[in-house]
C-alpha cells in the first residue's frame, strides 16, 4: 500500500469522527447554552423574590406606602420574568415546577393585597380592631407560607438548569476526549506503521545506494512492492544504468584521449628532438658559408674583387647570418613554453643591466638612454625572462626613428599578486591594426627593410607570457612609439 494512500486512510478516518462527533458536540454545546441561559432565568427570579420580600416584610413592620409601591413594582418584574420563562422552559418537570411558581406567585399576590386591605380597616376599626390584628397575623402567616412555596420552585428551576449544565459540559468532554482519543490513536497507529515501513523500505535504498556511491555501478536495488520506494528503487536503477552507460562511453572517450594525448605527445617529443637535430643540421652550412665567405674574400686577389663580388660576398655571408638567427628562434619559439632552470625571484634590474652590456656599442653609436631603475623582480627562470626583454629592447633599438634619439622606459607595478611591466619606447610606433597581427610567426612589419629581423621575437615574448599564466598587449606611446604591457605572477 503506498504511503500516501494511508495518509488518505487516516485523513479519511479523523474526518469521518469529526462528521459524527460534531452535530453531537453542537447539540451538547446548544444544550449547555439553553441550560446556562435558564439557570440564570432562574437565578434572576430568585433575586426578584427575596427583593419582594424584603419589601413585603418592610411594609408589615412599617405600613409604608412607599414599600407597597416597591412590592407591586417587583411583582411587575416578576410577571414579566415568569412570562419570559413560560417561552424559555420547555422541559416537563421544568414546565410543572414553573406552574407551581406561578400559581405560587398569584397567591402571594393575593393574600399581600388582603393585608394591604386590612391595613386600611385598621385605620378606621374601632369595636372589632383585635379580630383585624388577629387576621393580619395568619394572613401574614399564609404569605410566609407561600413565599417558602416560591422559594422552593425558583430553587427547583435552578437546580434542574445546573443539573443540565453540569450534563451538557460532561457529555461535551466525553464528546471532544472521544475524538481527541481518536485522533490521538489514528495518529500513533499511523506513525508506528510508517516509522516501520519506512525502516523496512529505506534500509535496502540507503545501502543501494550507498554501493553505487561506491563505484559499483553493476549493482541494482531489489525492492518490490508499489508504494513510494519501489519507485524511487526504480527510479535510482534507471539512474545508475544510465550512470553506467555514460561511464563506459566516458571510460571509452577517455581512452581514446589517453591514445591521441599519448600520440600527441609522441609526436611533440619527435617533433623536438626533429628541430634540435634539424637546428644542428641547419647552423652548419650556415657557418660554412660564412666561413668559405670570408675566406674568398681574403684570399681572392684584389684585381678580382670587384663591387660585384664583394657585394655578392656580403650578401651570402648576410643570408647566411639570418638562418643562423632564424634557426635559433625556432629553438626559442618551441621551448618557450617550458621553464629553462629553477623557477626563482629574479631581480628584473639585474638583468636589464646584464642585456645592456652585451649592447653598450650599439647603445654608444645610436645614443640610447633606457631608464629601469623602478622595475620590480618577478617569479620565473632567469633564461626565459633574459629571452623576453632581450627581444623587447632589440626592437626598441632596432625600429627607432630615424630623427630621434632612442629612449627606452622599463617600470613595472605590483597590483593584486601581479607584476605589471610597461616597455616603452620613442621609436616609429605599431599602427593600431598590426598590434595584435605582430604577435603571430613570421610577422614582419616592414617599417626597415634592411632590418635582420626574423618576425619570431613578440611571438617567442607572448608564448613565454601566456606559459607562465600573464598576458601582453600593445599600446602607443604618448607622444609616438610602441609601448608593450605584460603581466607575470609576483
Amino acid at each position: 500500500m503506498r504511503i500516501t494512500t494511508r495518509l488518505r486512510i487516516t485523513s479519511t478516518v479523523t474526518v469521518v469522527a469529526l462528521v459524527i462527533l460534531a452535530p453531537m458536540l453542537i447539540l451538547s454545546l446548544n444544550e449547555f447554552k439553553n441550560a446556562k441561559n435558564d439557570y440564570l432565568l432562574a437565578d434572576t427570579i430568585k433575586v426578584n423574590f427575596f427583593e419582594r420580600a424584603s419589601f413585603r416584610d418592610q411594609y408589615f413592620l412599617y405600613r409604608e406606602e412607599r414599600a407597597r409601591l416597591l412590592w407591586e413594582k417587583n411583582k411587575a418584574t416578576a410577571d414579566q420574568l415568569l412570562h419570559q420563562a413560560n417561552s424559555q422552559f420547555h422541559r416537563e418537570q421544568d414546565r410543572l415546577n414553573l406552574e407551581r411558581l406561578c400559581k405560587s406567585i398569584e397567591d402571594t399576590a393575593v393574600i399581600f393585597h388582603r393585608i394591604v386591605n386590612n391595613t386600611e380597616i385598621l385605620k378606621t376599626a374601632t369595636g372589632n380592631r383585635q379580630v383585624y390584628q388577629e387576621l393580619d397575623k395568619r394572613l401574614y402567616s399564609q404569605l410566609l407560607m407561600k413565599a417558602g412555596a416560591v422559594r422552593d420552585m425558583a430553587t427547583a428551576l435552578q437546580d434542574a438548569s445546573a443539573r443540565r449544565i453540569q450534563l451538557s459540559y460532561e457529555y461535551m468532554t466525553i464528546i471532544v476526549g472521544v475524538f481527541a482519543f481518536t485522533l490521538a490513536l489514528t495518529t500513533i497507529l499511523t506513525s508506528i506503521q510508517l516509522d516501520r515501513l519506512i525502516r523496512r523500505r529505506l534500509e535496502p535504498l540507503h545501502n543501494g545506494a550507498k554501493i553505487v556511491a561506491d563505484g559499483d555501478l553493476d549493482y541494482r536495488i531489489r525492492c518490490g512492492g508499489t508504494d513510494e520506494f519501489a519507485e524511487l528503487a526504480l527510479s535510482i536503477n534507471y539512474m545508475t544504468e544510465s550512470l553506467q552507460v555514460s561511464a563506459k562511453q566516458l571510460e571509452a572517450e577517455i581512452t581514446e584521449r589517453k591514445q591521441v594525448d599519448d600520440k600527441l605527445a609522441r609526436a611533440h617529443a619527435e617533433l623536438e628532438q626533429f628541430t634540435r637535430i634539424a637546428a644542428h643540421h641547419l647552423q652548419e652550412p650556415a657557418r660554412r658559408l660564412v666561413s668559405f665567405a670570408q675566406r674568398l674574400q681574403s684570399r681572392l686577389p684584389t684585381e678580382q674583387l670587384n663591387e660585384d663580388a664583394i657585394a655578392s660576398l656580403h650578401f651570402i655571408e648576410q643570408g647566411a647570418a639570418r638562418q643562423s638567427a632564424l634557426v635559433r628562434d625556432i629553438q626559442l619559439y618551441l621551448a618557450a613554453d617550458q621553464p629553462r632552470s629553477t623557477m626563482e625571484t629574479v631581480a628584473v634590474t639585474a638583468v636589464i643591466a646584464g642585456l645592456l652590456e652585451h649592447r653598450a656599442t650599439l647603445m654608444r653609436e645610436t645614443g640610447a638612454q633606457v631608464d629601469y631603475n623602478d622595475a620590480p623582480s618577478v617569479h620565473i627562470d632567469r633564461p626565459r625572462l633574459k629571452d623576453i626583454f632581450s627581444i623587447l629592447l632589440d626592437n626598441a633599438l632596432c625600429y627607432r626613428h630615424p630623427k630621434l634619439t632612442p629612449h627606452i622606459w622599463i617600470s613595472g607595478e605590483v597590483k593584486a599578486g601581479r607584476v605589471i611591466y610597461r616597455v616603452a619606447d620613442n621609436g616609429v610606433g605599431i599602427p593600431a591594426e598590426y598590434r595584435e597581427r605582430v604577435f603571430g610567426v613570421f610577422e614582419r612589419l616592414q617599417v626597415n627593410d634592411d632590418q635582420n629581423s626574423t618576425g619570431i621575437g613578440l611571438a617567442i615574448v607572448r608564448r613565454i607570457i601566456e606559459s607562465c599564466g600573464g598576458s601582453v598587449t600593445i599600446q602607443e606611446t604618448p607622444g609616438g612609439g610602441t609601448t608593450v604591457l605584460f603581466d607575470l605572477p609576483a
